[in-house]
Formats: structure tokens, C-alpha cells, sequence
């Protein structure tokens, strides 16, 4: 029996700011909002504390932090709303209302005035805050508390007060992660049923696997025991799908010969084996308002930046104590909160019914050119169709982040950034080589064939880090990984790249130009031209594909209702995807090259590949690049085969290694791509990094050389 989606029944860093900034005003923000007007109905805190055991971070003095829940109660039927998929289908209050929570985590200066006017917003990456750890080097943690937790203190030390929040349904409870609670939809009290899809993966074999996103909750079967519910299994992402028998699996796991009834997960008699792809589709009821999720971003950031106060009164407590409402809201997402952002600036959900913005400047990191299933019915916000194409925006036109294009195969027309129109805020777009082999980045400025470089966007600029990968400063053994890990660290870059989009926004202050490979000058290509132009390093295990992304049937109404009738969806042609292409050793030619890649110790790419352990030793893997070391000296080189020169070759000594390294950590400063509080720290971590990849021996295939 099929289940149509119908409804049935049932300090010095201060100062170092101030001189990229290169003033001191700040723009005036809007006027005060009236508290009638917030979306936030109400807020509660359930916890104050002074973070770091009262360490004064610079100037600016200790910080507390806040922990509590938003209330919010919205309008179904305004326009700022009709975006969100099943909006009006979400039970309403007394009042006609759509209300629903989410937690919440502020740090802020204990003396407001001391801090710089400015809200900085973390979109949860899956329930987990993440700017502590890109920013101040902190080790991951939700509820920061002592000065380990505060990392190098840097977001504080600028004065910024850092707010978090939860706006995704399918978060776990535990361990401090934010989540939301998101009203289910339902038509005239009757509920809404549907098909839902989840692949499983694994590399080593196993009796029982999540079917949902990692960490994901999921949504629960109709009936256990649906015969209509199907597992399949392919050998790659667009091969053909042969059908498992439905005896063959049940949903759960067993613990010690007990079957345990999770709806995340399901058991297979035989076990799941390494390598396919097993896909599940079943029926479910019930499907949240994932939509709200991103309508509570938009709505936490107005009312911390607009409103004094929330409908019954309670301050804002940014003013509470004397203190003043930001000036500016900056947001920065990675990964997962990075296409959280991507979604909200295409449906729209940036602005309120007054023409408020929620952030004047959004940092978008890692998102590649997709977006997410933030927003349809029965959503799923790590969905995915495919560990080698990661279908994780449900759309049949590409989200470009340039000028609005025409897609030659569908001809629809469309730009990120059109909903938004002229409210749209200022947005730094900043890849990683790797999300140009994993994540297609190079469609958010190429045309859709890949065959020339697409218009620029005076609102975007677009920067793409030369030899990264999204697991920035990963290291380690190589697991299931062909190659030792990239271990690139970004975190300098970052760093300077938010104060620079601090000055777009409030000084009006131009930032560096957009970096990216280009079609027109030769640094951006097709894997064949990559391959061509690689250096042919001995036994190396190359790429032999990339991400480049079909388009998506999900059938009619996914464009005007949100709602997917094609579950899984039908795959049609793929777009052009290009990669940054590399120089004689390899090394990517275009984006902003850090000291690492300018003066290299050995070939960083955008790209590993997984291990023959996995059974798929050809996929490339999702968030890790490589790392392969120069040889020592000319005989080794000579003896190995490696057309690269080698380390003694390039530089004679230890000595003229630092010497170019600081020299080119100086020029970056000077361009004010890094900060100078990061070029001693960075010289000296390249200094050791050279001491122990001369002290490894030709024969060590370890990668603990890398650090730890």
C-alpha cells in the first residue's frame, strides 16, 4: 500500500582590529523595535555564570555566559513567512499563532560597554557550537566554561558578544547540544503521512547501521512491520538498485541477542558490508515544520539585535544591566550551519515584515554550492543520496551564489541571493580546495557547463584556501583513508577573514577581493586536466572522480509546496563541476595560498581516497585531503622516483626553510590575510613541523610525523 503525502486520520587583539578596521565609528543600527512587534514571545534563563573563572580577555575584561530557551510565537500568514514549507499546516494557538522553542547560549562581556557592539551569531553545526574552535583554537565543547574552554580568548578579546541556538528538530538530548522543538504538521487535525529516504554506508561489516543522519533521531516508521518499506542496495551512487527482501531486515539493533527497537537504525540479516550504497524508503507520519528551524535563526537574531525586550517584558539581556542593543549581527556557519545560512539567504528568511535584517554579514564556510533539506516536508537535515555525490539540497536548480544564471538543461533562472533581494546582507563564501571536489564549489561561480566563469555579485565575495580541506588541521593515522591527512590549518585565515567582513559591514570598508580559481586564467579545469598536470608521484592513489552533481526530480510540488513526490528522487544530467588545477608539485594554482602551500614541505591536496578496507577504494573521501611529504634529500628523491624536488633541495637548511616561511607569513600580513598575532605561533608550529618530517625515515608509512 502507498502513502501519498496526503492527509488521513491519526586588548592587543582589540587594537589589532581597530587597525584592519582602520577606524574607529561604528554605523548606527535601526532604531528600537517595539517588543509587539518580536517574534520572540519569550525569553527564559536558566543559567548565569562568569565563564573562564573571571579571566579578563584584553581590554574588554571577563565574560559570563548564559544559558536558557526562546519562546517564539509567529504569523502564519505573513509574507516573510509563506517561504517556509507547511507553514500554515502547523497547529496555532488562542491567538493564531504558530509557537515553538529552542535553546539558547549567549557570552557576552560582563560590562557591556566594554565589548564592541557587535553580535556574532554560530549556526550549530548538528547541535554543536563551532566558533570557539575556529576561531580561538578550543577544543570542541556547548557549554564553555573554563578558560581552556575559551581557547586563545581571541572572539573575546575583540569584544564580541557570541550567541548560539538551536534550530534543528532532529538533535539528540545530551551533552549541551542546542536544539529545537518544532510543531508537527497536520491538515485540519488529521495527520500527514509520507515516504522518507536514508542511505547507509559503512566501512567495516556490521550487523545493524543508522539509516538517519549522524547523530540524528529520525523519523519513526508508520508500521514496523510495512511491507510497502524498502532497503536497497547499489554499488555507487547513480547504479542500478537491486531490492533486498523485506525479511531480510527489521528496524533496530540487537543488543546481546535482544532486539531493540530504534528507529534510527535497522539490522541486516548477513550484515551491512563495506562498500555499497544501502538505501531505506518507508512510510512516516507526522512531518515536523523543519522550516521554523531556520525562521528561528532569523527570529533569535532579531530580537537580540532589534528588540529591548520580549512580549512580557523581560530584557534583552544584551541591554539588561545598561547595556545597548549591537550596532551590527555578523553570522558565521560551517559545514552543516554554512548551508543552514546558504538556505535561509535563498528562501528569503533573512528579513522580517518590516524589512529588518536578521544579520548584516554572514561568514559561509565549507558549504561548497549546496544548501541542505532545511526546508521540505518530512526534512532531514544530514539527508543524503550517495556518499559520492552527497545530494543534500533537494532541487533541481543549483543555488549560485553569483548574478542569477539560466540553467541550459531545465532552463530555470535563479541566483541565491534573488529572494532576498536588496535586503540581502554582505556574505563572505569561503571554500576549501575541498569542498571543490566534494561539495562542486566551483558552480557558485562558473556557469552550470563549466565551460566560463559566471558574473560577479557586488554583495558576495568569494575565496577559496589553496591545498585545504573541511577537516582543517586534521591529523592522525589515516583510518580508512588512502593518504595521511591534510593537515592544513585554516584558523589563521579565518580570523582575519571575520574582522575583514566586520569592516564591509560597519565601515563600509572594502575587503580583499574575491580569490578563486578562474576559467579565464587557466587555474580551474576538469579532473583529466587535473590528472595531466599532477605530478606522477610513485605509488600514489589519485582521484578518478569528482562530485559533480545531477540534477534532482523530486517531482512538481518540491518547488511550490515543499513537498517531495519522488522519494528517493530521479536523477537527470549532471552539472560541471571543476577543480582548482595544480603546479609541478602539485599544489593547487589558484584561491589564497597560506605559507604552508607558498613554501611547501610537500603536496597538500583538496582530496583523499579511502582505503581498500572500505570495498570502495575509488570514493573519494567527504571531508578529508591529503598530505604527501617531499622527499629528504636528492638521493632519496632519486631513489623513490619522486619527479618533486625534495625538501634539502629547496631549502639547504633548517635555517632557510624559516627564513622563507617568515618571509612569507610577513606578506600575507601585509595583505592582511592573517593577523599579527599569528606569525610567530605559525612560525614556529613550521619550524617543528620540519623537524619531525626530517626525522622520519623513507620506509615510516605512519603518519604521526604529522603531529598530535
Amino acid at each position: 500500500m502507498n502513502y501519498p503525502q496526503t492527509a488521513r486520520r491519526t586588548s592587543g587583539a582589540r587594537r589589532q582590529l581597530l587597525g584592519l578596521l582602520c577606524a574607529a565609528t561604528i554605523l548606527a543600527g535601526p532604531g528600537l523595535a517595539d517588543p509587539a512587534f518580536a517574534e520572540v514571545d519569550r525569553i527564559e534563563i536558566l543559567e548565569r555564570t562568569v565563564l573562564a573563572d573571571g579571566k579578563q580577555f584584553g581590554g574588554v575584561g571577563p565574560y559570563e555566559r548564559l544559558r536558557g530557551r526562546l519562546y517564539y510565537a509567529i504569523d502564519a500568514f505573513a509574507p516573510e513567512n509563506q517561504a517556509i514549507a507547511d507553514i500554515r499546516l502547523a497547529p496555532r494557538d488562542a491567538q493564531g499563532r504558530v509557537t515553538f522553542a529552542a535553546d539558547f547560549i549567549l557570552l557576552k562581556p560582563l560590562e557591556a560597554a566594554r565589548g564592541n557592539g557587535r553580535l556574532l551569531y554560530d549556526v550549530a553545526n548538528r547541535g554543536d557550537m563551532t566558533l570557539l574552535g575556529r576561531f580561538n583554537d578550543a577544543a570542541p565543547v556547548n557549554l564553555p566554561l573554563s578558560a581552556a574552554d575559551a581557547g586563545n580568548g581571541f572572539l573575546m578579546e575583540q569584544g564580541y558578544a557570541i550567541l548560539s541556538t538551536g534550530w534543528s528538530w532532529e538533535v539528540p538530548l545530551g551533552a549541551g547540544r542546542l536544539r529545537a522543538d518544532l510543531p508537527i504538521a497536520t491538515a485540519a487535525g488529521d495527520a500527514i503521512y509520507g515516504r522518507v529516504s536514508g542511505e547507509i554506508v559503512v566501512n567495516q561489516p556490521t550487523a545493524s547501521a543508522a539509516h538517519a543522519a549522524p547523530g540524528a533521531i529520525g523519523y519513526e516508521p508508520l508500521r514496523p512491520d510495512d511491507a510497502n518499506d524498502i532497503l536497497t542496495v547499489r554499488d555507487s551512487a547513480l547504479g542500478p538498485r537491486i531490492l533486498i527482501a523485506r525479511n531480510r531486515w527489521h528496524w533496530g539493533y540487537d543488543a546481546g541477542g535482544r532486539a531493540v527497537f530504534d528507529p534510527a537504525m535497522i539490522t541486516l540479516d548477513g550484515g551491512f558490508k563495506p562498500g555499497p550504497i544501502y538505501a531505506l524508503t518507508y512510510s512516516a507520519r507526522g512531518p515536523r515544520v523543519a522550516g521554523l528551524g531556520l525562521a528561528a535563526i532569523r527570529d533569535a537574531l532579531l530580537f537580540f539585535r532589534h528588540d529591548r525586550a520580549d512580549r512580557s517584558g523581560a530584557s534583552n539581556p544584551l541591554v539588561a544591566g545598561g547595556g545597548e542593543l549591537p550596532r551590527a549581527a555578523l553570522a558565521y556557519g560551517n559545514a552543516q550551519g554554512a548551508r543552514a545560512l546558504q538556505s535561509m539567504l535563498y528562501y528569503g528568511l533573512v528579513v522580517d515584515g518590516r524589512g529588518r535584517r536578521a544579520f548584516d554579514g554572514a561568514l559561509v564556510a565549507a558549504a561548497g554550492a549546496g544548501r541542505g533539506a532545511f526546508n521540505i516536508r518530512f526534512a532531514q537535515s544530514g539527508r543524503h543520496f550517495g556518499p559520492d555525490t552527497e545530494l543534500d539540497f533537494p532541487t533541481d536548480r543549483f543555488p549560485f551564489t553569483a548574478a542569477a544564471q539560466i540553467d541550459p538543461v531545465t532552463k530555470e533562472a535563479g541566483g541565491v541571493l534573488d529572494r532576498t533581494g536588496s535586503a540581502a546582507p554582505k556574505v563572505f563564501y569561503i571554500n576549501t580546495a575541498g569542498e571543490y571536489w566534494s561539495r562542486a564549489a566551483s558552480l557558485t561561480h562558473t556557469t552550470p557547463d563549466g565551460s566560463a566563469d559566471a558574473p560577479s555579485d557586488n554583495r558576495v565575495r568569494l575565496y577559496m584556501i589553496a591545498g585545504g580541506a573541511q577537516a582543517s588541521a586534521s591529523i592522525g593515522e589515516r583510518g580508512a583513508l588512502a593518504h595521511c591527512r591534510d593537515p592544513l590549518d585554516t584558523r589563521p585565515l579565518l580570523r582575519a577573514m571575520l574582522l575583514h567582513l566586520d569592516g564591509w559591514v560597519t565601515l563600509r570598508k572594502e575587503p580583499p577581493p574575491s580569490t578563486i580559481p578562474a576559467v579565464a586564467n587557466g587555474s580551474l579545469g576538469r579532473l583529466n586536466q587535473y590528472l595531466d598536470k599532477f605530478p606522477k608521484v610513485p605509488e600514489l592513489r589519485g582521484p578518478t572522480k569528482l562530485f559533480e552533481p545531477p540534477r534532482l526530480d523530486f517531482g512538481a510540488r518540491l518547488a511550490t509546496e515543499g513537498i517531495a513526490d519522488i522519494v528517493p528522487p530521479r536523477a537527470g544530467r549532471s552539472f560541471t563541476a571543476l577543480v582548482p588545477l595544480p603546479d609541478a608539485d602539485g599544489l593547487d594554482t589558484g584561491g589564497i595560498s597560506l605559507p604552508e602551500i607558498s613554501v611547501p614541505l610537500g603536496t597538500y591536496t583538496g582530496w583523499n581516497m579511502q582505503n581498500a578496507a572500505t570495498g570502495a577504494p575509488e570514493r573519494l573521501a567527504r571531508y578529508d585531503g591529503s598530505f604527501l611529504p617531499f622527499e629528504r634529500d636528492e638521493n632519496e628523491r632519486l631513489a623513490g622516483g619522486d619527479p618533486r624536488l625534495s625538501i634539502k633541495e629547496r631549502y639547504p637548511t633548517r635555517d632557510a626553510y624559516t627564513k622563507a616561511y617568515a618571509a612569507a607569513t610577513l606578506a600575507l600580513a601585509e595583505k592582511k590575510l592573517i593577523l599579527g598575532s599569528d606569525i610567530n605561533p605559525m612560525i614556529e608550529r613550521a619550524g617543528a613541523f620540519y623537524d619531525r618530517i626530517m626525522a622520519r625515515a623513507p620506509s615510516d608509512e605512519s603518519c604521526g610525523y604529522l603531529g598530535k
